[in-house]
């Protein structure tokens, strides 16, 4: 009886640790600001509120050739661009610019101990022109005769052109399956890409066909015209930003592969991925 008492203790403690629920990650699309076309390093992620995008000041002012200052006892924040002269208080919703007051969404929000201010009312009052380009996640400003210093330029290490590409194929390889799964997906050609034994741009390894065709839907007709899914471009842009649920995984199949159980790594939602 206690043999089989221990027997059914080991086995409950067997269920619950390997059943447990596997938190969600969460979708957190990584917004990025370019000047001129240059996306620009910033050491506070971007937040969306309410349709409107908050950045660190500093980071974009000092891309815009702007003076940027922070007086303690005011709390307030001057920026200085030519003749403009913008002031905002840490604590209110409404700002100046040239003296004349100007209503903001919010009163500026701190994130990391970074004061964020909404980049659109301070760009466009420094003579600038925002976009917000919903493909990419990316606020672009642009300046005539702006010359942005190069210590603000970040090198992402990917394109444009290679998120769009990579939302694509998440799309058509996972476009059914959950969240989790996608960033999966998108992860298998990153890890591809970074390994010895495949291509070196996400481009080539999207389209690769060294032993086989790798991703089968890449080479129909139709992919090129594909347009990514919004789930699928966060989960890209998530992946090439560093989020990684599925370690070093360089392959994945909707059914188990009995020749590489050794490598087998985990399931999600129904895709099997493995190292």
């Amino acid at each position: 009886m206690k043999k089989l008492c221990s027997l059914l203790i080991s086995i409950c403690i067997f269920v619950t640790v390997f059943n447990r629920p596997v938190m969600a990650i969460e979708k957190d699309p990584p917004i990025s600001i370019s000047v001129n076309a240059q996306y620009i390093m910033m050491d506070t992620k971007p937040v969306m509120m309410d349709d409107t995008a908050y950045v660190p000041i500093r980071f974009v002012a000092n891309a815009l050739c702007a003076d940027i200052s922070w007086e303690e006892a005011t709390r307030t924040i001057t920026i200085i661009d030519g003749e403009t002269t913008i002031v905002l208080n840490h604590d209110s919703d409404m700002a100046t610019v040239n003296d004349e007051p100007h209503s903001l969404p919010t009163a500026p929000p701190v994130v990391d101990n970074r004061t964020l201010v909404p980049i659109r009312f301070i760009a466009e009052h420094m003579n600038c022109q925002v976009n917000w380009n919903a493909n990419t996640y990316t606020v672009e400003i642009t300046k005539e005769d702006l010359v942005v210093p190069a210590v603000s330029i970040i090198n992402r290490g990917y394109t444009d052109d290679d998120l769009l590409l990579l939302a694509r194929i998440v799309t058509v390889e996972a476009g059914n399956i959950n969240f989790d799964a996608k960033i999966a997906v998108a992860n298998v050609v990153i890890n591809r890409k970074k390994s010895p034994e495949f291509p070196n741009t996400i481009k080539d390894v999207i389209y690769d066909k060294n032993y086989c065709i790798q991703f089968p839907p890449a080479h129909k007709t139709s992919f090129a015209s594909k347009v990514p899914s919004k789930d699928s471009i966060i989960a890209a842009k998530m992946a090439l930003e560093g989020t990684n649920n599925i370690s070093a995984c360089l392959f994945f199949n909707n059914r188990p592969f009995k020749s590489k159980a050794k490598d087998f790594y985990k399931k999600i939602d129904g895709e099997y991925f493995y190292k």
